[in-house]
């Protein structure tokens, strides 16, 4: 069995009710956002397909994977660690963002060829995973833009089954409004679900990042994460912070340095929990790599929203929490279940995420919604 056609379909999005403000996702009842997305579809000879659909930095993922697609080319699909390895190295130069989705492609065609969910080749064994409600940021147009309305948010989370729920702080960085939210859903729910906060990267000094991560000892918050501006690249600043607070520290979501950049940080004991993601750091093959690090240092390791390939991830990792639900907000609706058949990404009446079981990826692509809003389309074969 050998490659024989690498094929990706450029396709957007529609998002009602959301806009960006500084690049970060928030409720506006104004606007609708149509962000760039692709499958990318990896086949072979015989006809057997894996796919992966992509959502997250669109142009510079496309541009990767047509670098490498010819080298692709004749190789054997199953033999994905030599592939991923020669894909780290090529990629060496980038950011690495194309090693994901053809990685996962690879899986969900393995998956196929073996006629068994990725779930079962990873040596899954768990089918229910504990999941959190993550929101979109604060905003100021009527939406999340106040405790309160996090508040009620987060009890109607919990009504809905949901074990944690965690809030993206204000994009234009407030370090006091934030310390507010979490102030008041720790009074409304904080006996009841296990509490996050999410500054990605935006507190602009240490002295903010502090404040915050104070204030959130004092209410006994379940992570802490990627507070400080870029702060994720700097172990030693990271490393004065773990030493410094009582809650954990969540960090390495904003850096692109796979398993390697991690264990950099591990052994400077710069971090508590650290982020990985099978779209963004080298797909399945590099999460575990990822998790299997972290295990070792006896950490845990926590999925960057979600996808069935996280879903098929989580269901064989032991040294992880919950599975990321975002980012949801009351009046509006994210974009995770777009570009699939159904709804794969929903929670069960119990709160909880189920792994699908069907042949690999075990979700099929809407080819119907791809062909409507398809942008562009390229195919590389021999």
């Amino acid at each position: 069995m050998r490659i024989s056609e690498v094929e990706i379909d450029e396709f957007d999005y529609e998002i009602e009710n959301v806009g960006t403000i500084d690049g970060n996702w928030a409720y506006d009842p104004d606007s609708t956002l149509e962000p760039p997305g692709f499958v990318l579809t990896i086949r072979t000879a015989d006809g057997t397909e894996g796919h992966a659909r992509g959502f997250a930095f669109t142009p510079p993922a496309v541009a990767q994977i047509e670098m490498v697609a010819a080298d692709l080319l004749g190789r054997d699909p199953l033999e994905r660690k030599g592939i991923w390895n020669d894909l780290w190295r090529a990629l060496r130069h980038t950011d690495h963002l194309g090693v994901g989705p053809i990685d996962i492609a690879l899986w969900d065609l393995a998956g196929e060829h073996y006629e068994e969910s990725v779930s079962k080749l990873l040596g899954g064994y768990r089918d229910r995973l504990p999941t959190y409600a993550s929101t979109m940021f604060v905003d100021d147009a009527g939406g999340l833009d106040s405790p309160e309305a996090f508040a009620d948010y987060a009890e109607a989370c919990l009504d809905r089954g949901y074990e944690g729920f965690k809030f993206h702080g204000h994009p234009d960085s407030r370090p006091e409004f934030d310390i507010a939210i979490c102030e008041a859903l720790a009074e409304r729910i904080g006996n009841e679900m296990d509490l996050m906060i999410d500054s990605s990267s935006l507190y602009r000094t240490y002295a903010d990042t502090l404040e915050v991560g104070r204030a959130i000892d004092e209410l006994e918050f379940f992570w802490y994460e990627d507070p400080l501006w870029d702060g994720g690249e700097s172990a030693p600043m990271l490393r004065k912070l773990v030493a410094t607070l009582d809650t954990p520290v969540l960090g390495l979501e904003h850096v692109r340095t796979g398993p390697y950049g991690t264990v950099s940080h591990l052994a400077e004991e710069a971090a508590d929990f650290i982020r990985a993601s099978a779209h963004l750091d080298g797909g399945i093959t590099g999460l575990l790599k990822t998790a299997n690090a972290v295990e070792a240092f006896g950490l845990d390791t926590e999925l960057l929203l979600g996808g069935p390939a996280h879903m098929h991830a989580m269901s064989a990792l032991r040294n992880t929490n919950y599975f990321e639900h975002g980012l949801l907000h009351p009046e509006s609706r994210w974009l995770l279940d777009q570009g699939y058949e159904g709804e794969p990404e929903s929670i069960a009446d119990d709160g909880a995420m189920r792994v699908p079981d069907g042949p690999g990826l075990g979700v099929e692509i809407d080819w119907e919604f791809i062909g409507e809003r398809r942008t562009d389309h390229t195919v590389i074969d021999r």
